[in-house]
């Protein structure tokens, strides 16, 4: 009866994508595994289709349980055919904590980055704790250099925080529990705790009243 109520090549173009969706569910566990103790992953986690993870010298990635990553493939379609991807640089840290949801986004790490529980991080996210090259443009013209003198600061997003699709969260910022941040915001200095907050740059809109 199902066969007969939908074209035969969307059944295919459905089996496809189901078979290429399992496939991934457990290749990223084992990408996960191959990387050793410098990346763990707590229970029940669903990481949804072909991501890139990179994790450099000396650095390490905890995430904890029941974490999903949705990457790509229109599974959000805000965030279309965009890969998720998590990456940390020499020396460098990225602490998830458990319910953690996120739709294609771009975690990289030059120092710490700590993301609470219970966070959810909208479609195409940018969560990047350094400026990756030093202010001084003569620095910038030897690139041993320019890495040397980056100026890198850890963020903290702090327990069930919301994250508007196409946030950019940069370096040294601490966002505080509760609090929702507006799509295309670019957060540049700490937002505070149960309230609302948008733009660029992020400003605090009101306060989340509570019960």
């Amino acid at each position: 009866m199902f066969l007969k109520k939908i074209p035969f090549y969307q059944f295919i173009i459905a089996l496809n994508k189901f078979i290429f969706m399992r496939f991934y569910l457990l290749f990223n566990l084992f990408k996960i595994r191959s990387f050793g103790p410098c990346m763990r992953v707590g229970k029940h986690p669903r990481l949804n289709n072909k991501l890139y993870l990179r994790i450099a010298r000396n650095s390490s990635v905890q995430i904890g349980d029941n974490f999903v990553l949705s990457s790509g493939d229109n599974l959000n379609p805000l965030s279309r055919n965009l890969r998720s991807s998590i990456a940390t640089s020499n020396n460098a840290k990225i602490i998830i904590g458990n319910n953690v949801k996120a739709s294609s986004p771009s975690i990289w790490s030059h120092k710490e980055i700590v993301i609470g529980n219970n966070v959810q991080l909208g479609a195409d996210c940018i969560i990047l704790d350094s400026d990756c090259h030093s202010l001084d443009f003569m620095d910038r013209r030897n690139s041993s250099i320019d890495n040397l003198n980056k100026l890198s600061k850890p963020i903290i997003i702090m327990d069930d925080v919301l994250i508007g699709a196409k946030t950019i969260i940069l370096k040294g910022v601490k966002i505080g529990a509760r609090s929702v941040i507006g799509a295309g915001s670019v957060v540049v200095k700490d937002i505070p705790m149960d309230c609302i907050a948008a733009g660029n740059p992020c400003k605090v809109i009101k306060n989340i009243k509570k019960d």
